[in-house]
């Protein structure tokens, strides 16, 4: 495995790190990996999880590119207008461009939380993203959500009693209490009306793009459980889906990560898989022709110039 510094695109300003795999096991024909920094976090992601889902992915034959975004980490401002949504599709066809170059035809796309966005606009926008996942994305809230939501979770003893703590807290007067509840938002996201995600999926169930979505703890407010897409959308069979209740939005512990990278790589080996080995009995039969061949050839040679010897001779 080998990892090199690259800058690329048309200003010349987006930075990223190239991981390529070994030679003995790279995938020649595998689309390529692409990921892009996460809100302010640049192109090592949360927990440096960007690192290892890179190396993991370079283990299995794919070559990867983590890159910062125009404007975030190392990479330099893009002029001209358009949104941050805007310049973030750009940049991100734009590394699939450079890649092109170096020989990839076909990319999957990675996005954690806010990185979702971009992976999503670009996929739909660009035939040659044939594969997605997207983590901790965006998630629809359908009657299944709710039958849950007010009951498994609204009574789990441990939120009554975080509930009940804090406002005890705050009526004596102490500072309240900091907990997951609490925390007012500071970042919001915008998603995709329903209507408009629906299509988005049918288009990309149509183009055959392979799609694995995968949603944390902290998405329980909008997505409770595993099927929760499948009953809101369909597309059971061209869609996969994983849910991790008792994990973190960052993968902040390395069994976590080793965990999701782990899904990811089978993921990847199940939809991508390596061509069909030519068995080693078809290869020696094929090896057996070739020298039956070219004994005939050889022999037919030497009959020819014995028969042109003759004849001189005479």
């Amino acid at each position: 495995m080998t990892e090199r510094v690259f800058n690329f695109g048309s200003h010349g300003g987006l930075v990223g790190i190239l991981t390529e795999p070994a030679g003995d096991v790279r995938r020649h024909e595998a689309p390529a990996v692409i990921c892009s920094n996460i809100g302010l976090n640049h192109r090592v992601g949360p927990n440096r999880l960007y690192v290892e889902l890179a190396r993991a992915t370079a283990a299995a034959g794919f070559r990867s590119l983590r890159f910062d975004l125009s404007g975030f980490g190392d990479s330099y401002p893009r002029r001209g207008g358009g949104t941050d949504l805007d310049r973030a599709v750009l940049d991100t066809r734009e590394a699939m461009d450079f890649l092109e170059r170096r020989g990839s035809q076909q990319f999957i796309l990675v996005g954690l939380c806010s990185g979702v966005d971009s992976a999503y606009k670009a996929a739909l926008q660009d035939p040659r993203v044939v594969g997605v996942i997207f983590i901790d994305g965006y998630a629809y809230r359908n009657f299944g959500f709710w039958l849950r939501y007010c009951t498994v979770r609204n009574l789990q003893p441990a939120r009554w009693k975080r509930f009940v703590r804090a406002r005890l807290v705050r009526m004596l007067g102490r500072p309240a209490l900091r907990d997951m509840d609490d925390v007012p938002e500071i970042f919001v996201r915008e998603f995709p009306r329903r209507q408009q995600f629906a299509a988005a999926l049918s288009a990309l169930v149509a183009r055959s793009v392979k799609m694995l979505f995968v949603y944390t703890m902290d998405t329980d407010g909008s997505y409770n459980y595993r099927d929760q897409i499948y009953d809101t959308f369909g597309h059971r069979d061209a869609v996969e889906v994983e849910l991790y209740a008792h994990v973190d939005h960052v993968f902040s512990t390395a069994f976590h990560r080793k965990m999701l990278l782990s899904r990811i790589s089978r993921w990847l080996d199940m939809k991508f898989p390596r061509p069909a080995a030519t068995p080693a009995s078809t290869v020696r039969r094929e090896v057996s022709m070739q020298l039956l061949v070219a004994a005939v050839v050889g022999i037919g040679q030497v009959v020819d110039f014995m028969s042109d010897t003759i004849a001189l001779s005479l």
